[in-house]
């Protein structure tokens, strides 16, 4: 064959030809064929993505079995406890049954006297009432939060009032023949922007008139002296002999009412039957003069609210001539004598009696007798000096008032007549 070619180039070169174009095509498709197979098998990304719903579909799978397990963990859980009563409910349910039974068995050996539940010191077991006022429990002394004075006594002994009848200021009075008063809250009173503390004070109430004043606090939170709609009211308010919290809630916020706070106060305190004192105890050295200044820019403040409208024919409450010479005498009972100054630590009482006469003591020393240093009969006066404390935007002490009020509220829970024995 080769010397065919030879002989004849020309069939030589298109033999040639013929070879180099078939071979290129033959070529080019196994090449593509073979490209496309190894692509396709060694894509990275495709084995990725079924690697990765591989791995969803035995997630689901595991989050089915798991919860399965736990119903039927959870119902058998239930099943066990229900049948063989772990906590004991069937047990307990007995000894219910069993102490109903025994206490209608104690009804009928008692001829029908059925004993009322309620706390140690209530009239049902025959004890004396023991009411613990202010959280004070059974302590002898509260904190006021001031290091110069840092304790109050909850329970204090006052002369009775008739044991100033024939005294002259500066004589000692005795206070073995008086009554012991309680503690209802006290405070600091603070003066100036930066607060600065002149003296502490406490309101005390005389135990045996407990029961007035529990009636009173009723009375004022079923019907308030004021003109709000949302007043207290209900069927047999009249013979309510205490107050439920929502009820002693809304007589809080009255007393504390800077616009009707002012009558619901003088309803509690005007009328006579009730004996209380403030007890001031300075924490800086001070002087009567001073004090008194205080106490009178406020009675005239609230004679001044009390001016009758303009066209009126009669005057008003504190216009008359009795009221300011009333004001001449309250004065002098801290305006004279021979003591001006008080230092820190002595003891000042301004005591209310049953008909509203303010009496006032001094007791230099706890270890000294108190001293009887005038009396003012006017019950306008010592009503006036009281609201100081207790009632209107502005008060004296805002701390006292609070704490009085929250002591008022512990007083208010009890029935009426069950704090009247011993109230510590």
């Amino acid at each position: 064959m080769a010397t065919s070619l030879r002989s004849n180039p020309w069939r030589a070169c298109q033999s040639l030809s013929r070879q180099r174009i078939r071979i290129p095509h033959n070529t080019r498709h196994l090449s593509a064929t073979s490209l496309r197979s190894a692509n396709h098998a060694s894509n990275p990304l495709r084995a990725a993505e079924r690697a990765s719903h591989a791995e969803e579909v035995a997630k689901s799978k595991r989050s089915i079995i798991v919860s399965g397990v736990g119903l039927v963990a959870c119902a058998a859980t239930m099943y066990g406890l229900v049948t063989y009563d772990v906590f004991g409910v069937n047990a307990l349910d007995e000894k219910h049954g069993s102490e109903g039974q025994g206490k209608q068995e104690d009804v009928s050996k008692n001829n029908g006297a059925m004993k009322m539940d309620g706390p140690t010191g209530f009239p049902s077991d025959g004890g004396p009432s023991v009411i613990p006022l202010q959280d004070q429990g059974l302590v002898e002394k509260l904190a006021t939060g001031n290091s110069s004075v840092p304790y109050f006594p909850t329970t204090i002994r006052l002369p009775a009032s008739a044991e100033a009848d024939n005294k002259q200021p500066g004589d000692e009075i005795s206070t073995s023949g008086g009554d012991e008063y309680q503690l209802l809250g006290l405070g600091i009173r603070s003066v100036s922007f930066l607060s600065i503390q002149v003296y502490v004070v406490g309101l005390y109430v005389a135990k045996a008139d407990i029961t007035e004043l529990q009636q009173r606090l009723v009375r004022t939170a079923i019907h308030p002296p004021s003109d709000d709609t949302g007043a207290i009211t209900g069927t047999g308010a009249d013979a309510a002999t205490s107050l439920v919290p929502p009820e002693r809630q809304q007589l809080k916020q009255l007393l504390l009412d800077p616009e009707h706070g002012d009558a619901a106060w003088t309803a509690i305190i005007k009328d006579n039957g009730i004996r209380t004192a403030f007890r001031i105890v300075p924490t800086r050295n001070t002087d009567f003069m001073h004090l008194r200044d205080g106490w009178v820019r406020g009675i005239t403040a609230r004679a001044q609210q009390k001016k009758p409208a303009p066209g009126a024919t009669q005057p008003g409450e504190f216009q008359d001539q009795d009221f300011g010479t009333s004001m001449n005498d309250f004065k002098a009972v801290f305006g004279g004598g021979q003591r001006k100054n008080v230092p820190k630590g002595q003891t000042l009482v301004l005591m209310r009696n049953a008909q509203g006469a303010l009496d006032a003591l001094f007791q230099p020393d706890p270890t000294k007798p108190v001293q009887w240093m005038g009396r003012v009969t006017d019950e306008r006066i010592s009503r006036l000096v009281w609201l100081n404390y207790l009632a209107g935007k502005t008060v004296s002490s805002e701390s006292a008032r609070k704490s009085i009020v929250d002591g008022l509220m512990t007083v208010v829970e009890r029935p009426v007549g069950t704090v009247t024995q011993r109230v510590v």
